[in-house]
């Protein structure tokens, strides 16, 4: 995300320490005796002037569906109350540097007075912050973020019915950020968790926690939208999963707490929100349940989180795409990119397969991929569904670990031919990748193709997103290692269809659809 935009992400642990909400209780309080002071209150006796009103009372017929929504929102708010908590943290930020005056810059007779180094280290700096968390077990597990819980130096677990614990952390996961952590209790209400896949746009939600310090606070939205991606607001490539939007009212401090459906269930854990002033603006987001339950289980059972790894790279199949590989109206996880070495390399997977289920379960998007390969166990054989030029194939893949892959490349020799070629199909100019342009671009030894030299303004390549110094491998599937087989295969392409290009740019491979310019030419 832009970061001079005025909307940002904010994660909502609270940092308002809570003397600042004790002396907002104490203004309100003085305001109120100003007010009595001054002559506000309602006077009551024999001289009163009372005003009375003489509108009818609307009956309980009238406003019954107002009534049913308001008792079906506090039997929900009451039934999962008991196993929301409130979470104190202590804690050191980490330590500053500040930048001194060199001494050579201070008149001699005053430098005895400014000794010491250029760079001077301060101490930490202690924090008390306030978040929230829900109890997932009677035996004292509990939920949070990873954010409400990092660099903690003490947990102060305060439940519903205001017994306090001190808490210990029992693993973290920054991917997803999420926490659990212990107390030592037992007998807890704990929350049931909901199935989050089964939520749809405008179903009612509430949101439960310690927004600002003020501790089990309710309020009521709806869902606003699903698969919001994890990684708009924290730029953070290696985040997991997708959030679910809602309009239920979150705050600093709301981060851990539940957002639970109409049954009282645990469908997502509030995370961050997006906001311009600091405040809720009706955009938060959530984690889904689907994805927080395996990995609090996870948590639990290792004390990190251990995932499944395929070693691909996967874009959302989109319909220009998907025509061009014969594929219709699929829907599915695109490969770009087969990391050399990789367990998917092994079981035969190849760039332009799109996946289309995982173990029996349906792929319709990259994240859809992303989540259900992270969750399997490292060893087990992964059953994948492919269409590969539009032809379902199936293939066996032995999970690898996440923690421990490489990103291997292959060794591959340069093969470009010098020269270059303007292309005005594609309105780009083209280069042979040298191995001057390969230092230049940092590339690794498995990227061969040739270089953009240039692009035209408002031409196929620019509206496709391909810039200057991005490499384009392959052409409709065929590898372009000199202009000479470049402009062959634009020269093969059918008239008025997409080219795909495979392109590599500094963030990884990409399968690009580029719609030609209408002329015959190269």
């Amino acid at each position: 995300m832009n970061t001079n935009a005025r909307s940002v992400f904010v994660r909502m642990s609270s940092r308002l320490s809570r003397h600042k909400a004790l002396a907002g209780v104490a203004v309100g309080a003085l305001t109120a005796t100003l007010l009595l002071t001054l002559g506000f209150a309602r006077i009551t006796g024999p001289d009163a002037d009372p005003i009375v009103s003489n509108m009818a009372p609307m009956t309980d017929g009238t406003i019954a569906p107002l009534l049913a929504l308001d008792r079906a929102t506090e039997a929900v708010a009451k039934r999962v109350m008991p196993a929301v908590v409130e979470i104190t943290v202590v804690g050191k930020q980490a330590n500053q540097q500040t930048q001194q005056m060199d001494p050579q810059d201070i008149p001699a007779p005053f430098r005895q007075f400014f000794q010491g180094p250029n760079q001077q280290q301060q101490p930490p700096q202690v924090f008390e912050a306030e978040g929230s968390g829900v109890i997932i077990s009677p035996d004292g597990y509990i939920v949070t973020n990873n954010h409400v819980v990092n660099d903690a130096t003490h947990l102060t677990v305060t439940l519903h019915d205001q017994r306090q614990f001190d808490a210990k952390v029992v693993g973290t996961d920054k991917a997803t950020d999420l926490a659990v952590i212990k107390i030592d209790a037992t007998g807890l209400t704990s929350a049931a968790w909901g199935d989050s896949s089964a939520l749809q746009p405008g179903e009612t939600v509430l949101a439960i926690g310690d927004p600002m310090g003020m501790n089990f606070s309710v309020t009521r939205g709806i869902v606003s939208a699903l698969n919001r991606p994890r990684n708009e607001g924290n730029n953070d490539p290696n985040a997991r999963g997708v959030f679910i939007q809602t309009d239920a009212a979150i705050n600093h401090g709301n981060s851990g707490g539940p957002l639970v459906n109409s049954y009282g269930q645990v469908v997502g854990i509030n995370s961050e929100m997006l906001t311009s002033s600091g405040a809720s603006e009706g955009i938060g987001f959530a984690i889904p349940s689907d994805l927080v339950k395996p990995t609090a289980a996870s948590l639990i059972k290792n004390g990190k989180v251990i995932r499944g790894y395929l070693g691909i790279e996967v874009t959302d199949l989109i319909p220009s795409i998907a025509a061009s590989l014969n594929d219709g109206n699929a829907k599915g996880a695109l490969v770009n990119e087969v990391n050399a070495g990789s367990p998917a390399q092994s079981a035969g997977v190849k760039p332009y397969d799109v996946i289309t289920g995982f173990n029996g379960h349906p792929v319709t998007s990259g994240t859809d991929l992303q989540t259900m390969a992270g969750a399997a166990a490292p060893g087990a054989v992964a059953h994948l569904n492919l269409l590969r030029n539009g032809a379902p194939v199936t293939v066996d893949v032995t999970m690898g670990d996440l923690a421990t892959a490489g990103n291997g490349t292959e060794a591959a020799a340069n093969s470009g031919a010098s020269g270059n070629s303007s292309t005005p199909k594609l309105g780009a100019s083209v280069e042979a990748l040298t191995p001057d342009l390969r230092g230049q671009l940092q590339l690794p030894d498995g990227v061969n193709g040739l270089v953009v030299d240039s692009v035209t303004p408002g031409g196929p390549a620019m509206l496709a997103g391909i810039g200057r110094g991005d490499v384009i491998e392959q052409v409709n599937q065929h590898p372009v290692n000199s202009v000479g087989e470049f402009d062959h295969q634009l020269g093969l392409a059918p008239q008025g269809k997409d080219i795909l290009l495979l392109v590599h740019n500094n963030t990884g491979n990409f399968i690009i659809p580029v719609h030609p310019q209408a002329d015959s030419g190269n």
